[in-house]
């Protein structure tokens, strides 16, 4: 016959849930980081009109969402994530800021609202969620 496991005093009754973050949150807003990116990308290419406003704004947007999409790609590196983490910061807000003050189409201003408020979210996800 077996002998039962002993309690020993230096083990709790109640276990307690870990502090630190989630670990759902990192990678979740990785996934809106790049996901705003690859859609600021192929708006530009399906979205925008042909005329000279949405010929420019499909250039800053285009560019944009490179930078966006290197940066979040960075995070999965060994690098640090702090400076990638900042770029996509200041990508989202002059999204944000050029929908918000720049005279262009519905469409344009749309999803560039849209890209960058997802882009932010996206980031600060990722900076809650610390270094893996």
């Amino acid at each position: 016959m077996a002998t039962p496991e002993r309690r020993t005093s230096h083990v709790p009754a109640v276990a307690t849930p870990p502090a630190g973050p989630v670990p759902v949150v990192g990678p979740l807003g990785w996934a809106l980081t790049l996901a705003a990116g690859i859609g600021l990308i192929l708006a530009t290419w399906m979205l925008y009109p042909g005329d000279n406003a949405g010929m420019w704004a499909g250039y800053r947007d285009g560019i944009i969402g490179t930078v966006v999409i290197l940066a979040a790609m960075a995070l999965n590196t060994s690098l640090p994530a702090k400076p990638a983490l900042g770029l996509l910061g200041l990508c989202g807000v002059l999204l944000v800021l050029f929908a918000v003050f720049l005279d262009d189409t519905t469409k344009v201003f749309v999803t560039e609202l849209v890209a960058g408020v997802v882009l932010l979210v996206g980031t600060g996800l990722q900076a809650a969620a610390g270094r893996r």
